[in-house]
């Protein structure tokens, strides 16, 4: 016997940003900066860029969207890691996510890093030609541990 789900009880765009942002675990940045977790990283990063285009009211089927989404399953781990940075600047339910997951000494932490992260790290990341990924995953490894 097959029976449909109820229209209330399907998922929208914002319970599955609720419920993602939500499964953020304790120390999440220094385990993504571990290459075992690139998998991981990469769901982070698909999960953040779908909301992100919902957050900001930006049509999923733009192409260059599209086309970011195509390519986070072939991005190496250090693109992968670039991106979900980028991402975490903007992404607020990603944001609150850790920052619920975090134990309240951490907190502090995390605040102070997303603040390195938008001030300092970034601007210099979009300013500078010469910037790669390498470079830029390494000022945000090095943010992270001196926040």
């Amino acid at each position: 016997m097959s029976m449909s789900m109820p229209n209330t009880c399907a998922p929208t765009q914002s319970s599955v940003a609720a419920r993602t942002a939500v499964t953020c675990q304790s120390q999440l940045i220094p385990r993504l900066l571990l290459p075992v977790n690139h998998a991981h990283l990469r769901t982070y990063c698909k999960d953040s860029l779908a909301r992100v285009c919902s957050e900001y009211s930006i049509s999923p089927d733009m192409p260059v969207v599209c086309q970011l989404r195509a390519s986070i399953p072939d991005m190496s781990f250090t693109n992968s890691l670039a991106l979900f940075f980028l991402l975490l600047n903007i992404d607020t339910g990603l944001k609150q996510g850790l920052m619920h997951s975090e134990a309240r000494v951490h907190q502090g932490k995390c605040a102070n890093f997303f603040m390195n992260l938008r001030r300092h790290v970034i601007p210099e990341f979009l300013s500078i030609e010469a910037c790669d990924a390498v470079k830029f995953t390494a000022q945000c490894e090095d943010a992270w541990r001196v926040a």
